[in-house]
């Protein structure tokens, strides 16, 4: 299989280590937890039921793609191609690239389901930030250059096929997270990020016919209290993530986890209906 070492070699040459940090920061926008952070908001702040329907697109993606990745076992790059050391990212096989397709299945399918996908500029802007994620991984020296090209492909078919099979409906594009989820467990051996797929689509599925029914927010400050109090709600969930080790618990964490992401509206605005019915009349 062609992974195009040569080729990498000379684009991770091309970047000298000063540039790391920068390199490190684009690479973190295809990262797992900036892009369910990302999802969390939009779902939050913007059109909810597009949101939810792009993150049960990111949850059968995980699960379809470590399945993929556990089934071919193909290694990354020799540790000495890294740009920096960086804990974790010698974790895992490195076909295909699964920044590369997060990151295109997640902006990509962000503009799929917007009213922009017709926008020129659109297509542009998000194209180039799916190429600037999946170059870093290259020059980082966690994946061939060939690894990051089929990931985003791939991105792009699994998006073309989770358009079809959901035909914009949240609930089925849980399911079909759900149904990539459990075998995936299997194939992987329960790996971390497989059960977060099977929870996450839990979660989803027990709480996606109430999307319709949420509340719309009613300021920006209200905005601001649900951003800060969801995702404080969410950073600890991850911390208790971190302290758990069982199979069940896990599974349970995560459908808890995505399913806060679609309650808390529900929580906060009915948080600030009682402080403003508590507030004295003139005060």
């Amino acid at each position: 299989m062609m992974r195009l070492a040569d080729e990498s070699a000379v684009i991770r040459d091309a970047i000298p280590a000063e540039y790391a940090d920068v390199v490190v920061m684009l690479t973190e926008l295809g990262g797992v937890s900036v892009l369910m952070g990302l999802l969390a908001l939009l779902f939050w702040w913007g059109d909810r039921r597009r949101s939810a329907l792009v993150i049960s697109y990111a949850i059968a993606g995980l699960a379809f793609l470590l399945a993929l990745k556990s089934l071919l076992e193909l290694p990354r790059p020799p540790e000495d191609a890294m740009l920096v050391a960086l804990p974790g990212e010698r974790e895992g096989y490195g076909f295909p690239s699964g920044h590369a397709f997060a990151a295109t299945v997640v902006y990509g399918g962000l503009l799929s389901v917007s009213d922009r996908a017709r926008e020129p500029w659109a297509v542009v802007g998000v194209g180039a930030l799916i190429v600037a994620i999946s170059l870093s991984r290259v020059v980082l020296g966690v994946h061939y250059l060939g690894d990051v090209i089929v990931g985003a492909i791939l991105g792009v078919v699994f998006i073309a096929a989770m358009n079809r099979l959901t035909r914009g409906v949240p609930a089925a594009g849980f399911t079909v997270a759900l149904v990539l989820a459990v075998p995936a467990v299997y194939v992987t051996g329960a790996s971390e990020d497989t059960l977060l797929a099977v929870g996450g689509a839990v979660g989803g599925l027990l709480t996606a016919g109430r999307i319709d029914q949420l509340p719309d927010l009613r300021s920006r400050l209200e905005g601001v209290v649900l951003a800060v109090v969801g995702g404080g709600v969410v950073a600890g969930l991850q911390v208790v993530e971190s302290l758990v080790g069982t199979t069940p618990v896990l599974v349970a964490l995560y459908a808890v986890l995505v399913a806060w992401i679609v309650v808390a509206p529900i929580i906060v605005s009915r948080l600030g209906t009682d402080l403003v019915g508590a507030t004295p009349l003139g005060s």
